[in-house]
């Protein structure tokens, strides 16, 4: 699950710096925790941050 989850920020990462018109994304950090709701369970919480940048072939 927390893989999953890892695979999915990334994705989320690399579209967004996409739409931004980036083609890198630099300085990821992939971060978990955790909230209980109640007797029903936790929710599971997977922040991925990072910069856009675009780079230039030379």
């Amino acid at each position: 699950m927390f893989e999953q989850g890892q695979q999915e920020a990334l994705a989320e990462l690399e579209r967004r710096a996409g739409r931004l018109g980036a083609n890198a994304v630099i300085g990821i950090k992939i971060t978990t925790d955790t909230i209980t709701l109640d007797q029903s369970g936790v929710l599971l919480l997977i922040t991925g941050t990072g910069t856009a940048i675009r780079l230039r072939e030379m």
